[in-house]
């Protein structure tokens, strides 16, 4: 054999010695492989089976506490609001009565009433008598309860020259009376106000006195402008979306149609319901 074959054969060996060491380590790679894959679906399927039974019994305990009785919480029940003796006895002569208005030191001491419209009135007294003097009468279109106040009570009355009715709601347009006359008393069936003046102007009969607001802000604004526009300005705190608002109305001499208006604000209140609010924010406080 020659040299040349001899190194022919030997390369050839070489050559397969390294193809089968690369055979092995191949096969070997895809053994490491094959147990890793193995690997990792065994733990894959560990995981869902243990996220199966955390959520079966998630499940079952959820139902076990669906069936257990829900504690109804009872509110305590509000005393009954008891009726002012004064107001019940004018409903008996009159059933529109909805308030006594009185300012001290003043001819305004009369009872109010409400109708169906604002024309009866004006020209019938409290007992259904016909007359010039008519009656002091809460606006058809101010939306009353029995235990609450409206954001605007607006009440009319004519100004007679004999002194009666809403003549001093007129005189407010004097300063000295203005000044001394700060409050209005003002009771309901259930409740007793007290209100504090702190304007007066003369209007057009034409011009809208808005009983009703679309929300907050417009309470707010027709609350400042009404302030604004008073002879004798007044300080006041920052009106709220919780003050109510009263104005006297009257008829006024500066021009044809003219209208006095007096507005006041509420400043206190006293009334059986405060206790019937207190129980209910003690029981929502229990519940919460």
């Amino acid at each position: 054999m020659s040299k040349k074959w001899i190194i022919i054969i030997i390369s050839l060996c070489v050559v397969l010695v390294a193809a089968s060491g690369t055979v092995v380590y191949m096969q070997r790679q895809q053994s490491i492989r094959a147990a890793e894959e193995a690997k990792a679906r065994e733990a894959e399927k560990a995981a869902r089976e243990a996220a199966a039974a955390l959520a079966a019994a998630r499940l079952r305990e959820v139902t076990v506490k669906a069936r257990q009785p829900m504690h109804e919480f009872t509110r305590p029940a509000p005393p009954p609001l008891v009726p002012r003796a004064g107001i019940l006895e004018l409903l008996e002569l009159n059933p529109d009565t909805v308030g006594y208005l009185r300012i001290e030191d003043s001819r305004i001491d009369y009872p109010v009433v409400q109708g169906t419209d604002n024309e009866y009135y004006l020209h019938h007294t409290f007992d259904y008598i016909y007359a010039t003097r008519g009656s002091i009468f809460v606006d058809c279109n101010v939306p009353l309860e029995p235990d609450a106040l409206p954001y605007h009570l607006l009440m009319h009355g004519h100004h007679m020259r004999d002194g009666s009715m809403f003549k001093d709601v007129a005189n407010y347009k004097t300063k000295s009376f203005f000044e001394a006359h700060p409050l209005i008393h003002y009771e309901t069936l259930y409740l007793e106000t007290k209100w504090q003046v702190f304007s007066v102007y003369v209007c057009d009969s034409n011009e809208y006195v808005p009983m009703s607001f679309k929300d907050d802000e417009t309470f707010i604004e027709y609350a400042e402008k009404a302030a604004a526009r008073s002879m004798y300005p007044v300080e006041t705190p920052p009106f709220t979306a919780e003050d109510r608002l009263m104005t006297l109305n009257t008829c006024s001499y500066e021009f044809n149609g003219a209208h006095t208006l007096v507005v006041a604000r509420l400043i206190e209140v006293g009334y059986d319901i405060d206790w019937r609010r207190e129980g209910e924010a003690m029981a929502e406080a229990s519940t919460s």
